[in-house]
């Protein structure tokens, strides 16, 4: 047995293990039917007052739909075929920016590539959803697949976003070099320090979402992955459980996939290719402790409840 592990942070991690098991036989990727209208579509040839006709990334999309627990869940199987949300309920079709993180990953990523007046089922596995914690308050279990009936009613052009694309590193301020870096790109001259006179109201050397006067979009842009990870990386919680220390050797408040493997041996198991991509969805190399433990819901925004 592993140093520093008791029976029961062992009894523990074997019952992790077996959870994990259980949900590789889930989907590991989105799945998209269109049931009803066009299935092809393209942006290309617009006219000057012409619409979207294609949902494509950082659009706005206006859309009906509904929820539930899919019939494929390998989690948590109490809960299949319940109805966790619809917009139909309400009377009202969302819209928002799609691909800016505002609902889960797997429902940004399959209403890329619909076209307006479709009708579709978006199957989203659970790394791509609420993960093994699920959201219980929503009436969704442990690693649940869940399945998305959507009508796209509208799609509008992209909301200009100067921030998004002068911040390099994607972590919501704009710094001089990232401001250099940006507008050396476009040829064009800039006198930073008037900028920042001008752009850094409480003068800390950043230019934030809301200092920002120039185009930046509808709302701040929920953090990426790779962004949440970077900002966790290092931070090892008080409160973390012996079992997380145990299996990170190294100290530094990540799991890497040797630690992993050892923890897997450790219960006579082999860790499995499989898991290793479904548990470090962002192919960093590391597993940080709220996705050890599936507590950051990893696949959801920040934004809507979708």
């Amino acid at each position: 047995m592993m140093k520093g592990f008791s029976v029961s942070n062992a009894l523990f991690l074997a019952v992790l293990a077996a959870l994990a098991v259980l949900s590789l036989a889930a989907p590991s990727e989105v799945k998209v039917v269109v049931y009803s209208g066009p299935k092809t579509c393209s942006n290309k040839y617009l006219k000057k007052d012409e619409k979207p006709t294609k949902v494509e990334a950082d659009y706005v999309v206006g859309l009906h739909f509904t929820v539930t627990v899919d019939e494929s869940t390998k989690g948590s199987r109490e809960t299949l075929g319940k109805k966790i949300e619809s917009s139909r309920d309400a009377g009202i079709a969302p819209s928002f920016p799609v691909g800016q993180g505002k609902v889960v990953a797997g429902l940004d990523q399959g209403l890329i590539g619909l076209c307006k007046g479709a009708s579709a089922y978006i199957i989203v596995p659970p790394h791509l959803a609420y993960g093994r914690m699920g959201k219980p308050e929503q009436g969704v279990g442990s690693d649940a697949t869940l399945r998305y009936d959507v009508e796209i009613v509208d799609i509008q052009p992209p909301i200009p976003d100067e921030f998004f694309k002068i911040d390099g590193n994607k972590d919501g301020r704009i710094s001089k070099e990232e401001a250099k870096t940006h507008f050396d790109k476009l040829g064009q001259a800039l006198d930073l320090d008037a900028l920042w006179k001008d752009e850094d109201k409480d003068g800390d050397g950043f230019i934030t979402w809301e200092e920002f006067s120039g185009p930046k979009g509808g709302e701040p842009r929920a953090p990426t992955q790779k962004q949440q990870k970077k900002q966790q990386a290092g931070k090892v919680p008080d409160e973390m459980p012996s079992f997380f220390k145990g299996v990170d050797t190294n100290n530094d408040g990540k799991l890497n996939k040797e630690e992993m493997a050892k923890m897997f041996e450790s219960l006579g198991q082999e860790m499995t290719e499989e898991f290793w991509a479904e548990s470090d969805p962002d192919g960093d190399g590391y597993i940080t402790y709220e996705e050890f433990i599936g507590s950051d819901n990893k696949g959801a925004g920040k934004g809507e409840e979708l």
